[in-house]
């Protein structure tokens, strides 16, 4: 099958997760009203369903979606390991720690912008931890892929560890806070949230665009990559940074959610193979597609109760991690 009816397909099944979710919900909507807001004949209501509820959530899942996709995409060609996930290696243990911080020293404070001030925190969390985790990576001077996710995952349990530290002096509302964000409840799904957030993220794919060359050379040796020119070090770091920016700001509007950097490049390899452009798009939309199907089934499945899109991601991202360690030997 040719790659642009892959692309095609991905596409049709982003539409169609988009009209499901537009449609659905406590209060339902059918096409009509939707053809109906398009030529703006709608009710005021269906319009205040639509337009407040309803389409900031929808952006929010489709643009960090294709984000913490495209950072395990980073993540993997950088470790050349494809068990490499923002949550595994602890982005979201440290963006968490950031969300702590904030609701321990900053909520309470009435003359701080919190739209800012929360992702700007979960951000730094997440930076510094996956800074963390690549500086003690190096054996012998050189680069540990194997490393990278060992202390990944130590980190993360050690970060979890501070965390519930500080969360032993919170009260009922801040624990409430605290464990919608762990549990993945996107509570970053109003129009505030999407002009905070959204074109940064836009900006830091585009930029991360511009270095798909030196991407698709990271599965050379580092060797041969310095014979070629490259700056190994340097280039490795940038991505990261690069990869810890998308995963740590879409983490702190859409809460801790693992998985999506795990599978979505994975799928898009075994969909695209070698061309790390076409592999690039598809793991955006894939990783769109994943998170806006979740909060799709996360909504629908146990109506009226909400189940946070963070569990159902990990209701399937869990035995699809256990299917790439038994298959660890031919990957």
């Amino acid at each position: 099958m040719r790659n642009s009816v892959k692309i095609l397909i991905l596409v049709i099944l982003i539409f169609v997760t988009i009209v499901l979710t537009l449609t659905t919900g406590t209060f339902k909507m059918s096409l009509i009203d939707i053809w109906n807001l398009m030529t703006g004949q709608a009710t005021s209501k269906v319009a205040l369903v639509f337009y407040k509820f309803r389409m900031p959530r929808l952006i929010i899942t489709l643009v960090c979606g294709a984000a913490l996709a495209l950072s395990g995409l980073i993540l993997q060609v950088v470790s050349k390991n494809p068990l490499s996930d923002p949550g595994i290696i602890g982005v979201n243990a440290g963006s968490g720690f950031g969300v702590v911080l904030f609701i321990a020293f900053v909520a309470g404070n009435s003359g701080v912008n919190h739209l800012y001030t929360l992702p700007l925190m979960s951000f730094i969390g997440g930076l510094l931890t996956v800074l963390l985790v690549f500086a003690l990576s190096f054996v012998g001077g050189k680069f540990s892929s194997n490393t990278f996710i060992l202390i990944g995952i130590a980190t993360a349990l050690g970060v979890t560890g501070f965390v519930y530290v500080f969360t032993s002096m919170f009260d009922n509302t801040q624990m409430d806070m605290l464990n919608r964000f762990f549990a993945g409840n996107i509570w970053g799904d109003s129009w505030e949230f999407v002009i905070v957030t959204i074109p940064y993220i836009v900006i830091i794919m585009i930029i991360t665009l511009f270095r798909v060359r030196e991407m698709s050379m990271m599965s050379l040796d580092d060797d041969m990559l310095t014979t070629l020119g490259m700056h190994v070090t340097r280039e490795k770091i940038i991505l990261i940074v690069l990869a810890a920016l998308l995963s740590s700001i879409s983490v702190s509007v859409a809460g801790s959610i693992s998985f999506i950097g795990l599978i979505a490049p994975h799928i898009a390899r075994m969909m695209f193979k070698i061309d790390m452009k076409i592999i690039f798009v598809g793991t955006l939309l894939i990783g769109a597609f994943l998170l806006s199907f979740a909060d799709f089934v996360g909504k629908t499945i146990a109506e009226p109760l909400i189940i946070p899109v963070g569990i159902v991601v990990s209701l399937i991202g869990g035995p699809y991690f256990l299917y790439l360690l038994f298959r660890g030997k031919t990957i």
